[in-house]
């Protein structure tokens, strides 16, 4: 039978949630301060949405890109087994290929896994961020009072250097994109952001209401311009893909839709970043193939995962690829963050606890993650093109990747 509605059975039920930073204290010390989490089973059918599913085509070439004639062959699909065409919820034409349906009865989602023209389906869920906000302010801490002196330090001409920052390089990245895939992007002195090309698949505005994909954003590309924090690709556009409302929550069916975004406007020499996943173990054919494609056409970095567990276990984490740089946390003395996940595909460690970055409202904020060493690579990526300076190791779980630096 044809049919493959991949819905993983649950070996405990835990809390469905989007992993992106962990808990933020204070205080930090050089050991990870963040939630220390064991893995915790595999995402089950209980924490899909009733009745909607991704139905993914097999591949056609000519249909690539031509979002019109995808909407089309939707309709006509859909029609085939009277189901209302309205029940469409998105299309995708250029990562991925197929569609996003709503309202579907049991037996109307075997007929369409049968379908001879559909490669596979799989339920549609909610991702759900799960974050401690921290305390976020309006004004960076001096560096003669900060309790956290010798990590993060004053450049000459005012900016606060992050210890990341410090630790992997900076240089103007001014000229160069990069295109964030999170929970959008809020105006902020420290960005430049292209509000032409920045979309929302959540609804509403591109701008971020959470805070997370803000912090990402200064991290990758935040000004040299004597206040503030520097990034590592300071100056460099940022273009808001929103795929998480201001709660941090986003369905796999938009998420889906910023990829396929992306993977059809992203120019040459753009990169992109994605900070999203499961907490729980979750595999995703659809998610998988989307970054496979997506990764053809741009290159971009992804966060391992907070749930110190093997990659192997996570879509897209679980990708050993040319253009996807997976990325893991860690902290100050080059030692791998408690909560980071790793494995074979982690291909580069970074730095992710404490850091410092933009926030809502023209504010800053200090948290941690895998979703905060993540843009570091992505601002790498930005200024040297497909590749990674290297300074030392990380060894978690059996497995050892290089630590990303710009020079």
């Amino acid at each position: 039978m044809k049919t493959q509605l991949r819905i993983l059975s649950t070996i405990t039920v835990f809390s469905f949630l989007f992993y992106s930073c962990e808990k933020d204290t204070d205080e930090f010390t050089d050991v990870e301060t963040g939630l220390e989490i064991e893995a915790s089973g595999n995402i089950g059918a209980d924490q899909a949405i009733p009745g909607e599913y991704i139905v993914i085509y097999n591949e056609n070439r000519s249909m690539s890109g031509e979002s019109a004639k995808m909407q089309a062959k939707s309709q006509q699909t859909l029609s085939k087994y009277s189901i209302a065409k309205s029940n469409i919820k998105q299309i995708y034409s250029n990562a991925i290929q197929g569609f996003a349906v709503s309202n579907l009865t049991e037996k109307q989602a075997e007929l369409l896994g049968n379908d001879p023209e559909v490669a596979f389906i799989e339920p549609n869920y909610i991702h759900k961020l799960d974050i401690e906000m921290g305390k976020p302010v309006s004004a960076l801490p001096a560096t003669v009072q900060n309790k956290d002196a010798t990590k993060d330090s004053q450049l000459p001409n005012g900016e606060f250097l992050p210890w990341g920052i410090e630790r992997v390089g900076r240089a103007n990245g001014s000229g160069r994109t990069c295109w964030i895939i999170d929970s959008g992007i809020a105006p902020h002195s420290d960005l430049s952001i292209d509000s032409n090309r920045s979309r929302s698949f959540v609804g509403g505005s591109w701008q971020d209401q959470n805070g997370h994909g803000t912090h990402v954003a200064g991290t990758v590309a935040a000004r040299n311009n004597g206040s503030g924090v520097i990034g590592v690709a300071y100056g460099a556009t940022v273009i808001s893909v929103r795929v998480l409302n201001a709660q941090g929550s986003g369905a796999t069916s938009g998420i889906l839709s910023g990829v396929d975004y992306v993977a059809s406007n992203a120019g040459n020499g753009d990169t992109w970043n994605y900070s999203v996943g499961f907490r729980n173990r979750f595999t995703s054919q659809a998610i998988d193939d989307a970054f496979r494609n997506l990764e053809s056409r741009a290159i971009g970095a992804m966060a391992a995962g907070n749930s110190n567990d093997d990659t192997q276990f996570y879509s897209p984490q679980r990708l050993r690829t040319g253009n996807s740089w997976c990325v893991g946390n860690m902290v100050r003395g080059d030692a791998p963050a408690s909560g980071s996940n790793f494995g074979r595909s982690v291909d580069r460690w970074a730095p992710g606890t404490a850091v410092w970055s933009t926030w809502l409202n023209g504010q800053f904020n200090r948290i941690s993650g895998t979703s905060m060493a993540s843009p570091h690579v992505a601002g790498i990526l930005l200024l040297r093109g497909n590749s990674t300076g290297t300074d030392g190791s990380v060894s978690k779980g059996g497995y050892t990747a290089p630590i990303a630096t710009l020079n």
